[in-house]
């Protein structure tokens, strides 16, 4: 070897080292803290170095944790290891991984990775973590699985140098978030279908013959067939045969399913028979304005655990009530355009109403009518098994593309 190539050999060498010493040195863990009430908690980890970390929502075993997947890490032999408190109940430094461990279920709300700035050397992870329902953290678990698997660091992993006795005993399991992403299945969306009227309420008369209360039956239970056949869902209706529910029950019923999403299914009448179209309706802002009281009327109140006071509850409550108003919008935006698909549209065709069905205040809600009956192109179109079932199909895509934009940004979080 000449001269030159053992300058380039020795520098490939050292540079090579310098390579390997900085990824071991990269993350040195210097402290862990946790701060919070299970309701707003607030993870610290600081380190002499950026730690790249993946951070993941997992189960395993039905229990709950938040996994921190650093590309490389090292504990400090002089660690500060605080206590684990506000709904975390323990945390495990392992190969490859930190797992916080939660005695609830909690999302991660805001992600911070912050560098060194004048009054802190170290570089800072901070999670943000806030207290959700248990269908929302699995979702988000099942997500995070998919996610990990694209994410998958390519740097190896350097073994934690942990002491034996961390942070009041954490747990000891055996963790695998890959393991267990692979053997749990996606959580079912839970779709509630309301078609209405029924039993002493026909409904509105069909032009050609007929009630609107068959109708909207025969549409509602084509719909259950199509999601029945799609692993994703699970379908209650509110009724299945010639009875009437009271507005009430259709609404209590749906909420102590836990249900994701529910769809109230009618068909429209006019005087003027030459008035065609599908439309869809969500809560208008005077239906809005009912919905505290009827909630205290009929015991839909939100179930907000832990909250410090009243003023914070009443907070969380209204998130949840904006959020169900929003994901309804959403929703129903999509199921326009899909209706379009089926027959015609109403002028204006996404609308507000106030409708009793609409007035959960934690389930997001539309109600759909189909088309008017007074019509009778659309009263043909909706008698016949084809015209049902175009409809059925139509909302079944707006279904799907609603839940995988919820995928999607979950994925995204």
């Amino acid at each position: 070897m000449g001269q030159n190539g053992m300058v380039f050999a020795r520098t490939t060498f050292f540079m090579v080292l310098a390579l390997i010493f900085s990824q071991i040195a990269a993350a040195q863990i210097r402290s862990i803290g946790v701060a919070g009430d299970g309701e707003f908690t607030r993870i610290t980890l600081a380190s002499d170095h950026d730690m790249n970390a993946g951070v993941f929502a997992s189960t395993q075993g039905g229990l709950r944790a938040i996994q921190v997947v650093p590309s490389t890490y090292l504990l400090s032999a002089d660690a500060y290891l605080g206590t684990p408190t506000g709904g975390v109940s323990a945390y495990t430094l392992d190969d490859g991984h930190i797992v916080f461990e939660l005695d609830r279920p909690m999302m991660v709300m805001r992600e911070l990775d912050l560098p060194p700035t004048g009054g802190e050397a170290r570089y800072r992870l901070v999670l943000d973590l806030v207290s959700v329902s248990e269908t929302r953290f699995a979702k988000s678990a099942h997500a995070d699985a998919k996610r990990y698997r694209s994410w998958r660091p390519k740097a190896e992993t350097v073994r934690a140098s942990a002491p034996q006795d961390i942070a009041a005993a954490p747990s000891q399991k055996p963790w695998s978030l890959e393991d267990s992403s692979i053997v749990r299945p996606a959580p079912r969306h839970k779709i509630a279908i309301d078609p209405g009227h029924g039993g002493r309420d026909p409904g509105a008369p069909v032009v050609t013959g007929g009630e609107e209360k068959s109708i909207v039956l025969q549409t509602s239970l084509k719909l259950q067939e199509f999601l029945e056949k799609d692993p994703r869902y699970d379908v209650m209706l509110t009724r299945t045969k010639d009875v009437y529910v009271e507005h009430e029950d259709r609404v209590s019923m749906a909420r102590e399913w836990g249900a994701d999403l529910f769809i109230s299914v009618h068909a429209d009448a006019a005087l003027k028979p030459d008035i065609s179209g599908a439309s869809v309706y969500t809560i208008s802002t005077r239906g809005e304005r009912r919905i505290e009281g009827t909630a205290v009327k009929y015991g839909w109140e939100i179930p907000i655990e832990g909250a410090a006071n009243d003023e914070v509850e009443g907070i969380l409550t209204d998130l949840v009530k904006r959020e169900t108003k929003s994901n309804s919008a959403i929703f129903a935006d999509f199921l326009v355009s899909e209706l379009a698909e089926a027959g015609p549209l109403l002028r204006n065709t996404h609308r507000q109403g106030n409708l009793f069905v609409l007035l959960a205040p934690d389930v997001p809600a539309v109600l759909v009518e189909i088309g008017f009956l007074s019509n009778k192109q659309d009263a043909r179109r909706l008698k016949s098994s084809t015209g049902r079932r175009k409809s059925a199909e139509a909302i079944k895509r707006a279904i799907d593309t609603y839940f995988d934009r919820q995928e999607l940004l979950l994925a995204s979080n």
